[in-house]
């Protein structure tokens, strides 16, 4: 080869090897980046669930590992255990699975496995398990703006305080999604073939489909809240729709504006209607037989309102936890 060819050839060749060695140079700068992030992950967490353990709030994720490179960032735990002394409950579950892009870390996806065991004071224990729980959290700079579960075949127990009984549950497929509307926060659920039954014994009636819609006002901040069993106190907003399908055309939908006192109290004026009014009062007469006057003056007034037929539209008033129909009382609420 001439002289005058290696000459013409060496800017090319420079070229190359710059570029090759910026490649190599970023490449090197980013799994720096990647791994002293994941060091840091783990060290600040460690460090947080310390510190919440001096302040009654305590956690393990045992054999906690950053996994993911070179595209992901996660952290991954074989089992998770939190510890609320200040309430009196603690949790536990399987192992932990989260994952997110590096290019977008503000979009969070977790996996957690079961079986789960919370305990809460004062002698309320649930068990659970399922096949499958995924949920997504997506994040701004000014915090949490959306999240969403799912699961698929949960199981599970819970045994009652007090009396030490025992309620089984059960649930094909269910979804809960939640995300910040200005100042308001927007919920939605639904539950497929959801079951309930005493310890020992049948169904307490057939498997529902259950699916609602509502707005809490004002409650934006409850995304990033840590849930407390009164925090539904003081708060008020619209319920869109809540409907509850039992199938053989047993239909029930709910809607309206909701309140609810700081004693826990529900208050709202809502629509209500029902298919299968029949169906209804068959079925509830054999699941509370003790209030099967009740069922029956109920059913027979919501057929009189209907002129007759066995689907019915009418305004269920609610107030301090007590529904009425047509000013008669017909039952109260559970205090939140």
């Amino acid at each position: 080869m001439s002289a005058t060819a290696v000459s013409n050839s060496s800017p090319v060749s420079r070229k190359f090897r710059w570029l090759t060695a910026g490649i190599v140079l970023v490449a090197g700068i980013y799994s720096a980046g990647w791994f002293f992030a994941a060091d840091q992950i783990e060290k600040r967490l460690t460090a947080r669930l310390a510190d919440g353990q001096a302040a009654g709030l305590g956690g393990e994720c045992t054999n906690m590992d950053v996994r993911g490179f070179p595209f992901r960032i996660g952290l991954f735990c074989d089992k998770v255990h939190l510890d609320d002394t200040r309430h009196g409950t603690s949790a536990s579950f399987g192992a932990l699975r989260t994952a997110a892009q590096v290019y977008q870390p503000g979009h969070a996806v977790i996996e957690l496995d079961g079986p789960a065991e919370i305990r809460a004071s004062p002698g309320l224990n649930v068990s659970a398990d399922w096949t499958l729980l995924h949920a997504s959290v997506r994040a701004t700079l000014s915090g949490v703006d959306r999240t969403s579960l799912t699961y698929d075949n949960l199981t599970g127990r819970v045994r009652l305080p007090l009396s030490g009984d025992g309620l089984g549950f059960g649930a094909s497929h269910g979804e809960l999604h939640l995300r910040q509307n200005g100042a308001d926060l927007d919920a939605a659920l639904s539950v497929d073939k959801l079951d309930l039954r005493p310890e020992e014994g049948p169904s307490y009636a057939p498997p529902a489909t259950v699916a609602a819609d509502l707005t809490f006002t004002d409650k934006a901040a409850w995304m990033t809240a840590t849930p407390t069993p009164e925090m539904f106190r003081g708060s008020k907003g619209e319920l869109r729709q809540l409907t509850l399908d039992l199938g053989s055309g047993m239909n029930a939908k709910l809607s309206g504006p909701f309140s609810v006192n700081d004693q826990g109290l529900i208050s709202g004026e809502f629509s209500l209607t029902m298919t299968n009014i029949e169906a209804w009062r068959a079925n509830l007469v054999k699941l509370i037989p003790d209030d099967a006057n009740l069922v029956d003056n109920t059913a027979n007034m919501l057929k009189a309102l209907a002129n007759g037929k066995d689907e019915a539209t009418v305004k269920l008033n609610v107030r301090d936890g007590t529904a009425f129909l047509a000013f008669i009382p017909i039952g109260v609420l559970p205090t939140l």
